[in-house]
């Protein structure tokens, strides 16, 4: 009963369970809390690079013939579009060997029965002059060689006569055989003269420089007047719409930066320089 006494003496009113609190203690207000829906979001993870703005294309234009150079139509600055004539090479050497590979086709062509000009030399080697003479010599050969086997067997003429029947008919066989070879020869002869002439006009064509993209003219190699060889720069083109940004991702940050990231270009860039902020 002692024990009971003291322990509820000691109470001082800051237990949650007494019925009763000490005299003079404030109660203690609840909190407020507030909740919220958990939700996933992109945190970002900025990449800052140093780059350098450089032309999307650059090609430096040389020449593919030689020759002393007749016009340049552009100078440093100018804007050029795809297609348009920048210079252009003296080309009467080449239309001069455009018209001696031409020649040397009609020739050809002639030789096998076709007409001067025609965009086929396809021929039946039988259908040639020369072999259509072979073969009517091969043909009576051929009667006179049968009929003298059957006079031969009547014994109406002599072996030695038979014999010249025979080596005629063989001479003849291999006339025509080589007429024929003659015929593929020339065809084949077509074929190489028909390249000729298309290469002849591919160099004619190549006297004039065209641009092969849209973009502006950065430097001039050349002068009318001078005299290039095959390879020789005469013009450098660049293009700068749209422009290609080059930078520099240290290791550690490389595998960050990856396609399909966006590149936002900073504001405070110096000219030919770019500070890029990569982002997920």
């Amino acid at each position: 009963m002692g024990l009971v006494t003291a322990l509820a003496g000691c109470d001082d009113g800051r237990n949650p369970a007494a019925g009763t609190r000490g005299a003079g203690s404030p109660a203690t207000p609840p909190r407020q809390v507030q909740t919220t829906r958990v939700v996933e979001k992109r945190v970002e993870q900025a990449v800052i690079a140093l780059g350098s703005l450089i032309a999307f294309e650059q090609a430096t234009l040389s020449a593919k013939v030689s020759g002393r150079v007749r016009e340049i139509k552009v100078d440093i600055g100018s804007r050029v579009r795809r297609g348009d004539i920048l210079a252009a090479i003296e080309p009467v050497d080449y239309e001069l060997k455009v018209q001696q590979a031409a020649a040397a086709l009609a020739q050809t062509r002639a030789a096998l029965g076709l007409p001067l000009s025609g965009e086929s030399d396809q021929i039946e080697p039988e259908n040639i002059t020369a072999v259509k003479e072979a073969r009517a010599v091969l043909d009576e050969a051929s009667a006179n060689h049968e009929r003298a086997r059957s006079l031969l067997k009547e014994k109406l003429i002599s072996d030695s006569q038979f014999d010249t029947a025979r080596s005629a008919y063989l001479v003849a066989l291999n006339r025509h055989q080589d007429a024929l070879e003659t015929a593929r020869q020339k065809q084949a002869l077509a074929a190489q003269r028909r390249a000729e002439l298309a290469i002849a006009r591919q160099q004619l064509a190549d006297t004039t420089l065209t641009a092969p993209f849209d973009g502006g003219v950065q430097a001039r190699q050349t002068s009318v007047g001078e005299y290039l060889v095959v390879g020789a720069p005469i013009l450098t083109l660049v293009r700068l719409d749209p422009l290609r940004l080059r930078v520099e991702v240290s290791e550690r940050d490389a595998p960050r930066c990856a396609s399909g990231k966006r590149c936002d270009s900073g504001s405070r860039a110096r000219p030919g320089r770019s500070r890029t902020a990569c982002s997920a």
